[in-house]
């Protein structure tokens, strides 16, 4: 082969081997917002006191045919992993009534952190959330691994629980 020949054949590898890189790269995990939450109970806290954990945010309503479904699930992989600190944080949306809020949580045995977002600023913290159910699985890093529009099935929810344990 002649030299030109090995140099345009080195190109086209250098440049494949780019494109397969960039093709295969992961396109980053945006880090979450350092929201402030208040729960049921009165107890103030933010995403940056729970680094180091892995988190779950759920943005729900009661009058949520979907978010409604999720919860036994909900409930169930939070005690199964707490274990390994997950944390969830359910999110009653602002347009949900409090009383209606406690009421939910009693009659499905919410054993998970609940806060109202009684002036919609922690959905604004996430980018304007509106619709429901919207889940956030945060890496005990702080990065966003992954965001979910609608509804979870037990699955789904463990095998995201997963990639952020």
């Amino acid at each position: 082969m002649k030299k030109k020949d090995l140099s345009v054949l080195g190109f086209i590898a250098v440049l494949g081997g780019l494109l397969a890189y960039l093709w295969f790269a992961p396109a980053g995990q945006p880090p979450a917002p350092d929201a402030s939450f208040k729960d049921l109970q009165g107890n103030t806290f933010n995403l940056a006191q729970l680094r180091g954990k892995p988190l779950i945010v759920n943005f729900w309503a009661t009058t949520c045919p979907g978010c409604v479904l999720e919860i036994p699930a909900l409930v169930e992989l939070s005690n199964k992993y707490a274990s390994q600190n997950l944390h969830v944080i359910g999110v009653a949306m602002d347009y949900d009534p409090l009383s209606q809020v406690t009421e939910m949580v009693r009659q499905k045995n919410i054993s998970y952190t609940i806060v109202p977002d009684t002036k919609g600023e922690i959905a604004k913290a996430f980018g304007n959330v509106s619709l429901t159910p919207t889940t956030f699985f945060i890496t005990k890093e702080g990065l966003i691994s992954r965001h979910k529009l609608g509804e979870m099935g037990h699955a789904e929810l463990e095998t995201s629980i997963q990639n952020i344990l």
